[in-house]
């Protein structure tokens, strides 16, 4: 994945008056391993100081969009957010999430609810974040307290469950395991290969690394379900331990 490509998205950001651009910060799969250039989104979060507007919005998803066009076989995933957020996330406001890929999506955040992703989005950026403009990421993103942590981490393997195919829902379960276990956020892949090293029965972690690596993609099997509705009951566990370990 070349940085390049990052770095001509933060020109994109800084090029807008209104933006007033802090930081830019590579996460997801590139920066934690397991990048696969045929089927994995580059996932960007970029830092500016001060809430904008719809205009200021709607000039920046005009400026990314144009950017990431320009380069055709990659995938972008990427959400605008203050400072301020980054440093309390809150209600999780976003200025702007853009998407290119086969498709174009994108969400301005002004008069928009917060969006809970950003919870891990921050959390592993503030751990593994590759500065591509600004100061380090942990100078930038505050911890987000274990709590909230472990019922995001267990929300998206519920959405996985729901909504994803294969690979994705049970390797993004073995993960959420590894982090409620020794509190490691880690690619899909590795999290894949933890899991299997501890429970070589299941023959669904091997099929989802294979179809993880060569990048295909199969609807949920019926042992696909067990499995994650087993880590699902597990993960609960945690939550519970959490909200406990609060009082």
């Amino acid at each position: 994945m070349p940085r390049q490509y990052v770095t001509e998205l933060a020109d994109a950001l800084l090029a807008e008056p209104g933006a007033g651009l802090v930081g830019v910060y590579l996460h997801g799969s590139a920066v934690l391993g397991g990048y696969i250039a045929s089927g994995s989104d580059v996932d960007v979060l970029a830092v500016i100081a001060e809430p904008t507007d719809v205009r200021v919005q709607g000039r920046m998803r005009d400026r990314l969009v144009s950017t990431a066009r320009r380069w055709p076989t990659i995938k972008l995933e990427m959400s605008v957010i203050t400072a301020a957020t980054a440093a309390d996330l809150g209600d999780c406001p976003y200025e702007l999430h853009v998407v290119v890929g086969d498709e174009v999506r994108a969400v301005l955040g002004a008069g928009q609810d917060g969006d809970p992703d950003l919870i891990l989005y921050a959390e592993v950026c503030r751990r593994h974040g590759l500065a591509v403009y600004g100061p380090p990421a942990g100078q930038v993103f505050a911890p987000v307290p274990p709590a909230r942590l472990i019922r995001a981490v267990r929300d998206e393997v519920r959405w996985g469950q729901q909504h994803g195919h294969l690979s994705y829902a049970v390797l993004n379960a073995c993960r959420a395991v590894r982090f409620a276990t020794d509190g490691v956020l880690c690619s899909k892949l590795d999290g894949g290969q933890w899991m299997l090293a501890r429970r070589s029965e299941e023959p669904v972690i091997q099929q989802a690394l294979a179809d993880q690596r060569q990048g295909r993609t199969r609807p949920m099997t019926a042992e696909a379900k067990r499995f994650v509705a087993q880590v699902l009951d597990e993960l609960s566990l945690h939550v519970e331990q959490a909200r406990e370990a609060r009082r």
